[in-house]
């Protein structure tokens, strides 16, 4: 097995293999798109590529490296590496070795180099090796998502009867919904008022990144189309209005198999409008229309998250679980004391 850099001559085979080899939740975190959005932040990013002795690609990993104080960094593989669906469990746990060896060898400079496989049982020999699980996670650890093999009515029959009659609701109120292919200053504005509004709600606890996240995701990801073109990450931005007057809005993202919803937000005082909820059916039918086998709600978290956790399994979806954080300790003093300022800043 080696592993090397990939450039822009790679983009198509890139994503195909992502979206081949990808279970249905988290595939856009390693799409070519989502690294180029990583790099707009003014991130820098590194992609590469396995191959087998015989040449063919056996898993793909997007590094984004993240600066840490004092001139120190470490890489991220957000739900990744992307492996083969055709390995069984020793080939997987042998492609881990070789990437653990191939770390050590080629990186110097960072603290860590922390995976994130998108996988839902544990690697063989995991913890009797070079590898470190810290109990925290970056990612959700366990998502929720729907299938939209059904139809639209069986679709919308296996929900919860209170989230069906919330829909039905909407549209009594007087709830629509738009897609926006741009955003105006004032529309953006609007989504902000509607984000701090949110954060009131939630007793100021904050789930959003900063607003140049949002700037610079509405720049640098294409927007959906007509047509679907799941083999590329578009993103879907959608208002929802009661009487023309904005309720709520969502950011969803399309690529492969699945739509994943990333944000949403609304106004308290029209939360009687049941224009969220609205919303993500208007998004379920959006994908369906466009050929998509998922619709992903997202992380669920019954500690972190109890009533936004309770709100998206009110649409009794299928739920997964992955692994979590599988990091690989270049500086290992150093990487015991990163963990340990980490829980003590997560602690005030």
């Amino acid at each position: 097995m080696d592993i090397h850099p990939i450039n822009e001559v790679g983009k198509e085979n890139w994503n195909a293999f992502v979206a081949k080899h990808y279970p249905p939740v988290g595939a856009f975190m390693q799409t070519w798109e989502w690294g180029e959005f990583q790099k707009a932040l003014g991130r820098k990013i590194e992609r590469y590529v396995m191959e087998a002795d015989s040449g063919e690609h056996i898993a793909v990993f997007t590094v984004v490296y993240h600066s840490l104080p004092f001139g120190f960094s470490y890489g991220y593989s957000p739900r990744g590496p992307v492996i083969s669906k055709h390995l069984d469990g020793d080939a997987i746990n042998k492609v881990f070795q070789k990437i653990a060896l191939w770390t050590k060898q080629n990186f110097k400079d960072i603290i860590f180099l922390r995976l994130e496989p998108p996988l839902t049982s544990a690697i063989r020999g995991l913890r009797d090796s070079e590898f470190r699980q810290p109990a925290y996670y970056i990612q959700p650890r366990h998502n929720l998502f729907v299938s939209l093999a059904q139809t639209e009515n069986e679709i919308l029959e296996s929900f919860h009867p209170s989230t069906r009659s919330n829909i039905k609701r909407a549209l009594r109120r007087g709830v629509r919904d738009q897609v926006k292919h741009a955003l105006s200053g004032s529309e953006l504005k609007e989504f902000y008022l509607m984000t701090e509004d949110t954060i009131k709600r939630n007793s100021g606890k904050n789930v959003y990144p900063h607003r140049h996240y949002f700037e610079t995701l509405i720049r640098t990801i294409p927007k959906i189309g007509e047509k679907a073109n799941p083999d590329k990450l578009e993103l879907g931005i959608r208002y929802a209005y009661q009487n023309e007057k904005a309720a709520a809005a969502e950011f969803t993202v399309f690529f492969g198999n699945t739509a994943t919803y990333l944000y949403g937000a609304s106004f308290s005082e029209r939360l009687s409008s049941k224009a969220t909820t609205f919303l993500h059916w208007a998004e379920i039918l959006e994908a369906k229309r466009r050929g998509f086998l998922y619709y992903d709600f997202g992380g669920i978290d019954e500690t972190i998250w109890p009533t936004l956790t309770n709100f998206k399994r009110q649409f009794r979806g299928a739920e997964l679980s992955y692994i979590g954080n599988v990091d690989i300790p270049l500086k290992p003093k150093m990487y015991q004391a990163y963990n340990f300022f980490r829980r003590a800043a997560k602690l005030k």
